[in-house]
């Protein structure tokens, strides 16, 4: 998903929070796949490019006369989806039983073809921890001379991420434990349009700061972001109720009740945002009620793309995902020689004034799937901000008071807690782990057999409402009292996954052999923090120096008046002159440089090897329950199929790619394709 620049534009392009709230990661991806499609550049042009080169036919080099394909059948697509999309797979969560059931599924249909698997069985199965058992309640000390202050039961609590045991040291604020570096910036270019780059400051939290053998105490996220998990549940109760309150004013026609509720949906939207954008205003151009007031509809990426423009006229530092990450953060303290960390979530983090009340802590009964390093790890606590308010003081000042100070001045005010205070924290966890299958099936090749093409696509998605993925789907109301409460996941990612069968399917049927080795890989766990294709190059079944190129295919249905993206050009110079030559099919695209971080390329892109990321925007029925069958465009994942299998086949026939190291223009992108318009190669229309 993925995806930068201060405040706002990292509050929705902020990081996988790994640990207590990793499951954030899944709000986090609407804003960077809504932001994609939205923004245009230019960069390059057919001119810049260099001569493309000459699929083979399985036998060599030859001069054709035609340009080879694959006879994909969209009907066939759109029959595979719907059976992934059903209600009786439950919305194919990583740790339902549901989601084996598709896995076996996947693998039948492989077998049926005659693929081969990649290994003893077409499942390939990987450990993963899905979370901790508490075995105690986490406690809190704190003494200051002869004085000693236990934290309240009910106001600390475990972080998934944390080790078990019971430490004490001296206590020491460490801010957000975020690092940026300076940015020299660019003056703007009259001739060629590009507008510059901003100057932006360096910012450490933890420059000059002593840990060894200490304490630390660390908000969460980084300054001037709030909780991304709560940001997109009230984005997605006002999606809801837009929709719900939009549906009988355009039975009736009712012009005036139209603008009506676009305003006060807009103005809603414009207050939550409002107190991160550090004084900047949404202009008259975000999220424009239409001419024609029957065509108003929840434009998720107009919203965000605009939201996302705005942020990049924000100044300051200039904060990466990690630097939010609970996991990283842990990870840059311990390092530092912090032998335990206390986590508060400060009350400036919070999006509404009922989170900030709340302030609840994290469920470890319920936790998504977490990241755990190897070997012996820090106790970790989260404490509510009004507990730490009462405990802790920093230079004389409430925690709410320090955090509002580095807030406006996006400057470090780390320091010892007043006092010179000492805490014991003490933990007790016992890790949960479950088996997750990813299916892996190949086509063997010919003379190029050792080479290795990956296609792949996550067949996982997040399960129900009220559960699932920290419970993030978000449950939609039918007809009467009915509701509908399983994110059946048509688009993300059935429709990649059903793309990815027609491919091996057509491959298999049209009489062909690739030279190389053809990989087809369905990954789970992306949903949670791409699991699987981590798993797999973790611990590759083939030898992964062999792997020429990786294809993703990732929400590919819901072709629109936006088109089609195609990230990753910049993991090879040999991208641009195939895509070239194979042409747009008739369909609007986007080229884009940078190789997105939200998705299953990611992991093979950071093993240097050349990407290639599918993609056809985000949609108000992302992560809904709305996500069905019937809205796929079923033409367009035709076109999108047809397309992806010339690619497939050029790979498999020999086509050179060189990994490109990454330049300012290219690797690895916080956003999604479109996000950096200084990124961006190229766009071409339907009708080039």
């Amino acid at each position: 998903m993925s995806r930068d620049v201060s405040s706002l534009s990292t509050i929705l392009e902020g990081p996988i929070l790994e640990g207590s709230t990793l499951g954030a990661r899944a709000w986090m991806k609407i804003a960077v796949l809504a932001f994609g499609l939205a923004t245009a550049g230019c960069r390059g042009g057919r001119g810049d490019l260099p001569p493309a080169q000459t699929p083979t036919d399985g036998q060599g080099p030859q001069a054709q006369t035609a340009r080879p394909s694959l006879s994909v059948d969209r009907a066939r697509m759109l029959e595979d989806i719907e059976y992934l999309a059903d209600d009786a797979l439950g919305g194919r969560y990583t740790l339902d039983e549901e989601l084996k059931t598709a896995a076996r599924w996947i693998a039948e249909r492989h077998a049926a073809l005659k693929l081969e698997p990649v290994g003893a069985a077409y499942e390939v199965p990987f450990s993963l921890v899905t979370g901790a058992r508490v075995l105690e309640p986490a406690r809190v000390e704190l003494t200051s001379g002869k004085r000693t202050r236990t934290a309240k039961g009910k106001t600390v609590g475990a972080a998934a991420i944390s080790g078990s045991g019971s430490v004490t040291g001296p206590l020491v604020f460490v801010g957000y434990a975020a690092k940026a570096e300076p940015v020299e910036g660019a003056p703007a270019d009259p001739e060629t349009g590009d507008k510059g780059t901003m100057a932006r400051p360096g910012y450490d939290d933890l420059a000059g700061v002593d840990l060894k053998g200490k304490i630390a105490v660390v908000l969460l996220e980084v300054p001037g972001r709030p909780d991304l998990r709560s940001f997109f549940k009230v984005l997605q109760a006002e999606i809801a109720a837009f929709d719900e309150a939009l549906k009988p004013l355009k039975e009736k026609s009712d012009a005036d009740g139209l603008r009506a509720l676009h305003r006060k949906t807009r103005g809603r939207l414009m207050a939550m945002i409002a107190p991160f954008l550090r004084g900047l205003t949404l202009g008259d151009d975000f999220w424009p009620m239409p001419e024609d007031p029957q065509s108003l509809v929840f434009d998720m990426q107009a919203v965000l793309g605009g939201v996302l423009q705005k942020a990049q006229e924000i100044p300051g530092p200039q904060f990466d995902f990690q630097s939010g990450s609970l996991k990283d953060k842990v990870k840059r303290l311990t390092e530092a020689g912090a032998v335990g960390v206390i986590t508060v979530r400060g009350p400036r983090s919070f999006v509404n004034a009922e989170g900030r009340a709340k302030d609840t802590l994290p469920d470890l009964a319920s936790m998504s799937p977490t990241t755990l390093e190897p070997g012996p790890r820090a106790p970790v606590v989260q404490m509510q901000w009004k507990e730490a308010d009462r405990l802790l003081r920093v230079g004389g000042k409430k925690l709410s008071a320090v955090q509002e100070e580095i807030d406006a001045t996006l400057e470090p005010r780390s320091g010892p807690v007043d006092g010179e205070a000492t805490a014991t924290i003490a933990v007790k966890l016992e890790p949960v782990t479950a088996e997750v299958p990813n299916v892996i099936a190949k086509i063997p090749g010919t003379d190029l057999a050792d080479e290795l093409v990956v296609l792949g696509a996550h067949y996982d998605h997040i399960g129900k409402g009220g559960d699932g993925e920290q419970g993030q789907c978000a449950p939609i109301k039918g007809e009467g009292e009915a509701t509908d409460a399983i994110c059946n996941g048509a688009d993300d990612n059935a429709s990649g996954t059903a793309m990815l069968l027609e491919i091996a399917r057509a491959y298999m049927t049209s009489g062909r052999r690739p030279r190389r080795t053809i990989v087809f890989a369905h990954f789970a766990g992306e949903e949670l923090g791409l699991y699987g294709s981590k798993a797999m190059v973790d611990a590759p079944p083939f030898p992964l120096a062999q792997v020429k190129a990786m294809v993703n295919l990732d929400m590919v249905g819901r072709l629109d008046r936006r088109g089609l993206a195609v990230g990753g050009l910049s993991s090879s110079d040999q991208w641009m002159p195939l895509l070239d030559q194979l042409g747009n099919h008739g369909m609007k695209i986007l080229y884009e440089g940078g190789v997105a971080t939200r998705s299953d390329h990611a992991s093979f892109y950071k093993q240097k090897i050349p990407v290639l990321f599918f993609f056809t925007g985000v949609h108000s029925d992302y992560h809904r329950a709305s996500d069905h069958a019937d809205k796929i465009n079923v033409e367009g994942l035709g076109t999108i199929g047809a397309l992806v299998g010339e690619v497939i086949l050029a790979l498999g026939d020999g086509y050179e790619l060189a990994y490109r190291e990454p330049g300012p223009d290219g690797g690895l992108m916080q956003g999604l394709p479109g996000s950096n318009p200084k990124s961006v190669v190229k766009r071409v229309s339907a009708d080039e």
